[in-house]
């Protein structure tokens, strides 16, 4: 399900919400739910991300699963077939 940022107009708070297309409208008709300034919420336009989320998450892959990886593709280069 995509994410949708809104951001009060009023008090300036800004917040995400996960939301199916069809309701990603939802927030905007209701108060501003972070504070009490009961302020108008807009829907913010940012743009999509696009890019490898283990990247930018820096999240640092096993060492183990980066053997087995290597395991694999080493095995994959060796059977493959000539066709020329």
């Amino acid at each position: 399900m995509p994410y949708y940022d809104y951001i009060c107009e009023k008090c300036g708070e800004d917040f995400e919400e996960s939301l199916p297309i069809a309701r990603r409208d939802e927030p905007t008709k209701k108060p501003c739910p972070i504070s009490d300034c009961d302020g108008e919420v807009k829907m913010m336009f940012a743009k999509p991300f696009v890019g490898d989320p283990w990247h930018f998450a820096r999240k640092k892959i096993d060492d183990g699963f980066r053997d087995r990886l290597r395991e694999i593709k080493s095995k994959h280069l060796h059977n493959t077939i000539d066709i020329h």
